[in-house]
């Protein structure tokens, strides 16, 4: 007789039963459980696994839905061009059996995670979404857009020229391992977004350090050499080869992560100037790129597909706000309203001169009602500010002006941009 079905969350969720763990995500995420990549899934995650920030589900001895959250820093605007780091919650590996859908099975788990999060301390969980629909429902916003380019550097007009791209070069794996986290960790404080890569996490990308090699990794690394040092990164692989009539070869491209302007300059022009290549892809690009305003000609560079990527929730509305700074000085009196979370909704007033930042509950009429998921949202400077909310009822203003103040007070001079996985 075939045993009734009883799913059990598990948590925490012990690092002896990762394998059933991975089968499960690996169906979901339409990947093949039981393969070479299963494998180095498996052994990444035994070696980094901590069984308090691990959630699963297991009916009649198998797993069925996983959680997981992982300690991150992201950069938040600062004062000015300037962003400062903020501890979060990063939610990730989240997924349910198509067998065990619509039984509440995700509701407990990240109930219980964010729970935990808040107890934590953490201002802010953040995750990239799948799918639209799902996380919405609690209480996350889209934040982050992610931006996929192709520049077409064989017509006129499509190379940069007025650079050095000498000061480019190439270097193995292994060096480029050890350069990687310093650099990247300059070029993330000039945008407000980025998720945080130490050392591990390289070794983990690259296969370094004990880590199982990734087959789909790049195999051309660069280098930029500044005055100073390393301050440039740059990888890439053909994706296509070529002969002697067209079309040329075409390649994909990490990068350019640069800490300056002069980096970001000579990477492009390297990039732009390989020979044999009239097709250069460019996935995850800010959607501001600055590189279409070094080109002859700016159509060059094509938009091939833009969507949303990081989401943020709110877990404590003062901690946050507090946090990062503003565009100009101002106070609002914010009515937050989060249904998912009553400890986290409440009147807030926030005070901002130069950079001091202060916010604190009050029982002042608010100047605007703005839903948590909206603030979430535009946290980080983006997503095109409060005003397009209007037209869904996710803001309202009850002051005169108020919601022109909101605006000018969060946004960056930079569009928010996350290049990390997690």
């Amino acid at each position: 007789m075939r045993a009734p079905s009883d799913p059990q969350i598990v948590h925490p969720f012990p690092a002896d039963q990762i394998d059933g763990w991975v089968r499960t995500m690996s169906a979901t995420f339409l990947e093949e459980a039981g393969d070479d990549a299963h494998q180095r899934w498996v052994q990444s995650l035994t070696r980094d696994w901590d069984p308090g920030r691990a959630w699963g589900v297991i009916d009649r001895g198998r797993c069925v839905a996983t959680l997981r959250t992982l300690p991150r820093t992201i950069t938040v605007p600062g004062a000015g061009a300037t962003t400062r780091l903020l501890p979060v919650d990063a939610l990730t590996q989240v997924t349910v059996a198509a067998t065990h859908r619509r039984r509440g099975l995700l509701s407990r788990m990240l109930g219980e995670s964010l729970a935990a999060a808040r107890e934590r301390g953490d201002a802010l969980s953040i995750l990239i979404a799948a799918e639209w629909p799902i996380y919405g429902r609690f209480g996350y916003g889209p934040a982050v857009l992610e931006t996929n380019l192709t520049l077409y550097p064989r017509r006129a007009g499509g190379r940069v020229t007025s650079a050095e791209p000498g000061r480019v070069r190439q270097v193995d794996r292994e060096e480029f391992g050890t350069i990687a986290p310093d650099v990247f960790a300059a070029a993330r404080r000039l945008r407000a977004g980025q998720v945080d890569r130490d050392q591990p996490w390289w070794d983990r990308e690259l296969g370094l350090g004990g880590y199982p090699k990734n087959t789909a990794l790049p195999y051309n690394w660069l280098v930029h050499e500044g005055d100073d040092g390393p301050d440039g990164l740059l990888a890439w692989s053909a994706t296509r080869g070529f002969g002697s009539l067209p079309p040329m070869g075409a390649v994909r491209a990490l990068g350019p992560f640069a800490a300056n302007d002069v980096a970001y300059r000579n990477l492009w022009s390297y990039l732009s100037g390989l020979d044999a290549v009239d097709e250069i892809a460019l996935p995850n690009r800010p959607a501001d790129e600055a590189i279409r305003w070094l080109l002859g000609d700016g159509r060059t560079l094509v938009l091939t597909e833009q969507s949303d990527s990081m989401w943020l929730r709110l877990l404590d509305v003062p901690a946050a706000l507090e946090a990062r700074g503003y565009a100009v000085s101002g106070e609002l009196v914010l009515e937050v309203v989060d249904d998912g979370a009553p400890s986290v909704a409440g009147r807030y007033r926030l005070s901002v001169d130069g950079d001091a930042v202060q916010c604190e509950p009050t029982g002042d009429d608010p100047d605007l009602t703005v839903t948590q998921p909206a603030l979430a949202s535009v946290y980080l400077g983006g997503m095109g500010g409060l005003r397009p909310r209007l037209l869904e009822g996710a803001v309202a203003e009850h002051t005169p002006g108020a919601l022109s103040r909101a605006d000018a007070m969060l946004v960056t001079p930079l569009v928010p941009w996350n290049a990390t996985d997690f």
